[in-house]
């Protein structure tokens, strides 16, 4: 199968409109995924935009923000909006001389082989002014749950975990921030719902610690997705 064929539809699938807003839950969950990195006049470059929610969050915060991505018409519609989008080979923004302060990959890296990945985070690397941060989250590949998301898209590429993503962070000239568990935030913010919401995620780290001391390893993420920030050395 061509990869023309194997995307086709990809933005139907995914439910992609293309309408650039954040919702009130995607925006709670980026200001918490990015709780230690302030965007305001920080140079942001968002690979694979998709649907655009976090562009416009990210403006919305003062970033001067930019994104790539696959599907030509996401680009036009992007364009139309008023942000700066580009077509999701790096080299054009290389050439350019363009850097940033921060890169995000919001469910991107995974759909990379790991040739690919090597050399996307070489460039990725390149595009970041010294102590530039790279911020990318994808389905946890050490954890029985990650499979959830992992194979359930036939476009991706590679399974990652904490322990792979240090070797390949090490391989293209990156230092591991952190690599843990996605931010979490509750569907609503009625008091039930939150209550809820915490409860789950102090269950859930029990457990995460509970199978670590097990097995020796220390505290396991479990979680159906991972988050890894790195930093240009």
């Amino acid at each position: 199968m061509g990869e023309a064929n194997l995307y086709g539809g990809y933005t139907e699938w995914k439910e992609w409109r293309g309408d650039f807003r954040a919702s009130a839950r995607e925006s709670r969950y980026f200001a918490a995924e990015l709780a230690s990195t302030p965007l305001a006049g920080r140079r942001v470059l968002e690979i694979g935009f998709g649907d655009g929610a976090f562009l416009a969050w990210a403006k919305a915060q003062g970033a001067d923000i930019a994104g790539t991505e696959t599907q030509a018409p996401l680009i036009a519609a992007a364009r139309a909006k008023g942000f700066e989008a580009y077509p999701a080979d790096l080299d054009a923004l290389l050439a350019a001389g363009r850097r940033f302060d921060l890169v995000v990959a919001f469910d991107v890296i995974e759909h990379w082989d790991m040739q690919t990945l090597i050399a996307n985070l070489k460039q990725i690397h390149a595009l970041l002014d010294a102590g530039g941060l790279l911020l990318a989250r994808f389905p946890n590949g050490q954890s029985p749950f990650g499979r959830v998301y992992q194979y359930g898209d036939i476009t991706h590429r590679s399974v990652l975990s904490a322990s792979s993503i240090g070797q390949v962070a090490q391989l293209t000239g990156f230092d591991v921030v952190r690599v843990g568990n996605a931010a979490r935030v509750p569907a609503r913010l009625d008091p039930w719902t939150v209550l809820k919401f915490h409860w789950r995620r102090f269950r859930r780290a029990r457990i995460e610690r509970v199978i670590g001391k097990l097995y020796g390893t220390g505290r396991l993420a479990f979680d159906l997705n991972l988050t890894a920030v790195l930093r240009k050395a």
